[in-house]
């Protein structure tokens, strides 16, 4: 019998959740960069193997420590799937429990749902013999409201599959199977606007991520080519500038790198063409904060 259910990926910012998710579910679908906050959405990914349909969902980390609108939403999305969860995987650094892993653990620990405690990076050990030292100083009244306590490596893609079988033990019978031809209930335009912001992310500078959102104005899907308009909308005049780059380079960076991720996704040719444009007071919208609920 089939097995299935929804998978909440869970944990501060910049702990890795991203690049986890992208391996459960074996395609790229979240952006993932070393910069925190790359994820401002909620992203569910279907893997089915194994006898098992699993719902991955890459969530915002949840950051109690500001307190705008914007960063309400966030957390938000994030505790609403954590409800909505069959199975909860808390990531963490390996070596460390700190003040917002804590405050993580805070608003799982009652909830009757499984949990697993994920401890990833763990390629940064070289002495693999010292981790049951390492996880012996973890806190217990931490350590014994998980299920499971699993070691991964999302960078060096170490014991995915071992979590997968672990994550499959407490997945609920499907009765009335009916498998999902999709990839994801996301748009394949929510996914273009995410590779673009990934790009800007990655190749711009620390304050310009996280004041900008990508709109896709133009979607056409053909036999054998793919037509994308989309636009940067910014926050501040003086970055445009910088995101367009000297005679267009950084903006054809940008372009380049998100276009190869939107041919992966759909295994054909795509051309894109981003704007730029600047719009102070696009985080205050409404229009703008509905996009992320």
């Amino acid at each position: 019998m089939i097995v299935g259910g929804n998978i909440s990926i869970v944990g501060k910012p910049n702990v890795g959740k991203s690049t986890l998710f992208n391996l459960l579910v074996k395609k790229h679908l979240a952006g993932a960069t070393r910069k925190p906050q790359t994820t401002r959405h909620t992203i569910d990914g279907i893997l089915t193997e194994d006898q098992a349909e699993f719902v991955f969902i890459d969530t915002p980390g949840l950051n109690f420590n500001i307190k705008k609108d914007f960063n309400r939403f966030l957390n938000k999305n994030t505790l609403g799937a954590i409800y909505d969860s069959n199975v909860i995987l808390h990531l963490i650094k390996y070596n460390k429990v700190d003040k917002d892993d804590m405050k993580v653990f805070e608003n799982i620990k009652d909830l009757d749902i499984p949990k697993i405690l994920v401890l990833n990076k763990t390629d940064l050990l070289k002495d693999k013999n010292k981790l049951m030292g390492i996880l012996s100083e973890i806190p217990e009244e931490f350590t014994e409201c998980y299920n499971e306590i699993i070691p991964v490596s999302s960078k060096k893609a170490k014991n995915i599959d071992k979590l997968k079988k672990v994550i499959k033990t407490f997945l609920p019978k499907e009765k009335n199977y009916s498998k999902q031809d999709i990839i994801s209930h996301k748009s394949f335009e929510f996914f273009i606007a995410e590779y673009i912001r990934e790009s800007c992310i990655r190749y711009l500078t620390e304050e310009i991520p996280y004041s900008f959102h990508v709109e896709i104005n133009k979607f056409e899907d053909d036999e054998k080519i793919v037509s994308i308009a989309a636009t940067i909308y910014l926050n501040k005049k003086n970055h445009i500038s910088i995101v367009v780059g000297k005679n267009g380079k950084m903006l054809g960076k940008i372009s380049k790198a998100s276009r190869i991720c939107a041919e992966k996704l759909f295994e054909k040719k795509v051309f894109l063409k981003i704007f730029v444009k600047y719009d102070p007071k696009w985080k205050e919208k409404k229009s703008f904060l509905k996009f992320y609920e």
